[in-house]
């Protein structure tokens, strides 16, 4: 087992910003013609405190090792749910160690911290992972070109 694992809000780790926007730029927005200039930026803004947007960090040692994002919305079909937990990624070499379940209970932690909201939502193409630590499926919901991927909600 590696070192102790820390889960840390981006916005107090700052040196992390670049590593942590080029990872999701080359998961999810490279793809989609996003600049990395632009992942940047929206990294920069989604690192806050104390509300939604916001991102947690997950670190060993002085390593960045993963992250997950919580935002206001991310299904333009279903504007009507918020919060949401989006972009959860662990690096190849720190999969399998449960760093994925340990930003997830961070997540969750850190909306019902905020007493605002009664759930948190997630979309996905991933089957029976989320299911495993209490996320219960809502819809499944079109997102382009005849694809659908799943929603689900997590009570807090």
């Amino acid at each position: 087992m590696p070192e102790e694992i820390k889960i840390l809000n981006l916005a107090d780790v700052q040196e992390y910003m670049e590593e942590v926007s080029r990872w999701l730029w080359l998961e999810w927005a490279k793809a989609d013609g996003y600049s990395l200039e632009e992942i940047v930026y929206r990294t920069r803004y989604a690192s806050q405190r104390d509300t939604v947007p916001q991102m947690l960090v997950a670190v060993i040692g002085d390593k960045p090792v993963g992250v997950v994002s919580l935002w206001l919305n991310d299904a333009k079909t279903r504007q009507d749910l918020s919060p949401w937990m989006a972009t959860l990624y662990v690096k190849d070499e720190y999969r399998n160690l449960h760093i994925g379940q340990r930003l997830q209970a961070a997540s969750i932690e850190a909306v019902r911290a905020l007493k605002r909201y009664p759930c948190l939502y997630l979309i996905t193409k991933l089957e029976n992972y989320y299911e495993k630590i209490g996320w219960k499926f809502v819809d499944r919901i079109p997102v382009g070109e005849g694809a659908t991927e799943k929603v689900y909600r997590y009570d807090l």
